[in-house]
């Protein structure tokens, strides 16, 4: 059987995750040792200097000895029976890549004069969007993968914990009165066919900047992200309860960076009255203030979003499916 070159996995980060390889074990492949043989390489480029030549190359049979000494940097050329495998292990493996940057940061403010990254004027706001794209995608890609769905359980449980934590941290950093403050302003400029068509190519621009958003002078530029000053005087009992289903992050035409289609007071407002979450199908229950919940419902912004009697959306969040 032919290799196809499309096909490739990262073998030596799925090793390294302790995710299973088992089942590539005896598959042909082509392996580059350097002069220390600690690492077993796939790409005969990989760490090499200029005009470097390799000491050994070879056609080998994939095995436990080789998975254990892959060099995470390389990916290996293999077959599968369904071509989307290759994709389910890239986005299992960069999900699991981001969660331990998670329990570095858990572990991290266990020491006494740690700042939690959140409270730092130079964190990304916007990083819980990140880990829940991933943590959505990957287990929508692992629905066709059931040897692998049963292994990865617990992982997406952990994700779920850690999207979990991420959006509560950035709700206790959210000023509800300035949101409330742009929310008015923004609704003082209505609703026309023109905003419609401004959201429709705002959403499908191919950059990561949100300067232009429609939002961007009333909210974006003037007001940002602020910790709390104690004002509650917009605060509001009444509340509408509406979920919105969060689209994934995009991908600028180079793939690399990420693309939020929400612009920020939408992020701002969806994290600030969250009530309840199904993390891994990203449908997020909100229990806003009506004014809030009348703009996000405002047919020029096109969110997935329904309104529904007070309290019937708010589920707590389901185990990965089995």
């Amino acid at each position: 059987m032919q290799s196809a070159l499309a096909d490739l996995i990262p073998v030596g980060l799925m090793s390294h995750y302790n995710i299973p390889v088992e089942r590539f074990y005896g598959r042909q492949m082509d392996v580059v040792t350097r002069p220390d043989r600690t690492h077993v390489h796939s790409d005969r480029r990989c760490g090499a200097r200029p005009n470097a030549r390799p000491r050994d190359a070879r056609r080998a049979r994939f095995d436990a000895d080789i998975a254990s000494r892959m060099c995470g940097c390389c990916r290996v050329e293999t077959v599968t029976a369904d071509n989307t495998l290759s994709d389910v292990l890239v986005d299992l493996v960069s999900l699991c890549e981001l969660l331990a940057e998670e329990a570095e940061e858990t572990e991290n403010r266990e020491e006494p004069d740690y700042v939690p990254d959140f409270l730092r004027p130079n964190h990304n706001w916007d990083h819980w969007r990140t880990l829940q794209t991933e943590l959505s995608q990957t287990a929508h890609g692992l629905q066709a993968h059931s040897w692998l769905l049963d292994w990865a359980r617990s992982t997406l449980e952990r994700a779920v914990a850690y999207v979990e934590r991420r959006c509560r941290e950035q709700q206790s950093i959210i000023n509800t009165a300035t949101l409330h403050q742009a929310t008015v302003e923004l609704q003082q400029v209505g609703a026309t066919t023109q905003s419609a068509r401004i959201w429709q190519a705002w959403r499908h621009r191919q950059d990561s900047t949100d300067n232009t958003s429609p939002d961007y002078a009333a909210y974006d530029l003037s007001a940002r992200l602020q910790l709390p000053d104690g004002d509650t005087a917009h605060a509001d009992a009444q509340t509408r309860d509406v979920s919105v289903r969060l689209p994934p992050l995009g991908r600028d035409p180079d793939a690399f960076t990420a693309v939020e289609p929400l612009s920020l007071w939408e992020t701002t407002a969806i994290v600030a009255y969250t009530a309840s979450a199904d993390w891994i199908r990203g449908i997020v229950t909100l229990a806003a203030p009506p004014l809030i919940a009348q703009e996000l419902l405002n047919p020029a912004r096109a969110l997935d979003i329904f309104h529904h009697p007070s309290g019937a959306g708010r589920k707590s969040q389901p185990s990965p499916a089995r």
